[in-house]
C-alpha cells in the first residue's frame, strides 16, 4: 500500500505552477499544470472565492437533447479565463487520496474518492498524475482502495 505521503510529495511537484488549460471528456476533468497532467474521473469540483462553481456531476444536468449542454460544460466554458492562469500555492492529499489544490487567483480544485468497497466489481480508477508530454515517470495511478506508481513500464 502506497502512503498519503509519498503521492502527496509526487503531486506537490506542481507547487509554484501555473494551470495552463483545463479540459472535459465526459465526466472526466482534465488539468495541466507546466509539465504535469493531472486527470480526474472521481467526484471533482471547481471552488472559486468559496462557491462552488461546476462539479463533474454537473454533467448529468443537461437540455435532454444534446449531451454538450450540460452544466458542468457551460460553467467550465463560462469560466475558464478566470480558472486558468492561476499559480498552485499548495496541494493536499489525505489519506483517503482526496486531493485539495489551492490557487493565487481564489480557485481550489477539489477531488473526491467517489467509490466505496467494491463487491461486484473492480476497485475504479479515480484520478492519474504524470508527465504531460511523454507520460514519463513516475506515473502516479489511484484506485478507490489503493494506488500505483510506476517508476518504469
Amino acid at each position: 500500500m502506497v502512503h498519503t505521503t509519498e503521492t502527496e510529495k509526487l503531486i506537490n511537484d506542481i507547487v509554484g505552477k501555473r494551470l495552463d488549460d483545463l479540459s472535459l471528456a465526459c465526466e472526466m476533468m482534465m488539468f495541466s499544470f507546466g509539465e504535469y497532467s493531472l486527470h480526474s474521473q472521481c467526484l471533482t469540483r471547481i471552488v472559486m472565492n468559496d462557491e462552488i462553481i461546476t462539479t463533474t456531476s454537473d454533467y448529468q444536468s443537461w437540455d435532454g437533447v444534446n449531451a454538450e449542454n450540460n452544466d458542468e460544460w457551460y460553467f467550465v466554458g463560462k469560466y475558464k479565463d478566470m480558472i486558468i492562469g492561476g499559480t498552485v500555492l499548495s496541494v493536499r492529499v489525505n489519506p483517503l487520496h482526496d486531493v485539495v489544490i489551492c490557487m493565487d487567483n481564489g480557485v481550489r480544485i477539489e477531488l473526491f474518492i467517489s467509490d466505496g468497497l467494491y463487491h461486484f466489481g473492480e476497485d475504479n480508477e479515480q484520478w492519474v498524475f504524470f508527465r504531460r508530454h511523454d507520460h514519463s515517470f513516475p506515473f502516479v495511478t489511484v484506485y478507490a482502495k489503493s494506488v500505483d506508481i510506476a517508476y518504469e513500464w
